[in-house]
């Protein structure tokens, strides 16, 4: 993931690049980030490169909306989230399609909610949707928010960040349905979704909402072998 902090106080950027840092630290992702201290520098090198930006509204010779549009133009995708020291500013954010904002001084616990939905935003850009056929009846959910797929006899368990989902089917034929896209069998009958790894330990795992899963000692090494291999794609 890459991000762009664009603000033209150097103390408020260094402590929202201080709060990536522990962000990072504690979820065990990796964040690359610009930090642009005017918002002329920043659109002269934007050219799509950025996952997420935080925007700072209230700048010298410039506006944060402004800036936010001209991004608009280019890039319909990216995910901004405005930082600003007026609330009243976040309304026209929707204008721009913001996914959300922080008032100035921002704490870690507020910011971290915010990053999280960016990294979820930026999960569902690159992950596709599949199609499940529950007992409800079809049903369309995005690989991003799969924490893992388990067998339950005859059927899979879809377990996804907000409900649990059951079809009929196998985990062989699962892994031939997300075949190119980070799941890995951490025990038998059990894909893991890579993206929702937090802690390969010694004989298990963690995962995002802490969730506990075992890992067998005869997938432990390619497990996470698999995941190291992840990670350093993602960076």
């Amino acid at each position: 993931m890459k991000a762009a902090v664009v603000d033209d106080s150097r103390e408020d950027a260094s402590q929202l690049l201080e709060y990536l840092e522990r962000f990072q630290a504690e979820q065990g992702i990796t964040i690359q980030t610009t930090v642009y201290y005017a918002s002329f520098d920043f659109l002269e090198e934007y050219n799509g490169q950025y996952d997420v930006v935080f925007l700072d509204i209230e700048m010298p010779g410039s506006n944060g909306l402004e800036v936010a549009r001209e991004i608009r133009s280019r890039d319909e995708a990216v995910g901004i989230i405005f930082v600003t020291s007026m609330a009243q500013y976040a309304i026209e954010g929707y204008e721009v399609n913001a996914i959300d904002f922080m008032v100035k001084p921002v704490g870690y616990y507020n910011f971290s909610l915010k990053l999280e939905k960016a990294f979820r935003f930026y999960q569902s850009r690159k992950a596709p949707d599949i199609l499940i056929s529950s007992k409800d009846g079809i049903r369309r959910i995005n690989v991003s928010d799969i924490l893992y797929i388990e067998k339950n006899r005859d059927n899979v368990i879809f377990h996804t960040r907000e409900e649990v989902f059951e079809e009929r089917g196998s985990i062989k034929a699962m892994k031939e349905k997300l075949a190119g896209l980070p799941f890995e069998e951490c025990t038998s009958g059990c894909l893991v979704n890579l993206n929702c790894v937090k802690r390969v330990g010694k004989d298990s795992i963690s995962l995002t909402g802490s969730v506990e899963l075992p890992l067998s000692r005869r997938l432990k090494r390619q497990f996470t072998q698999e995941y190291i291999n992840f990670v350093g794609m993602e960076g």
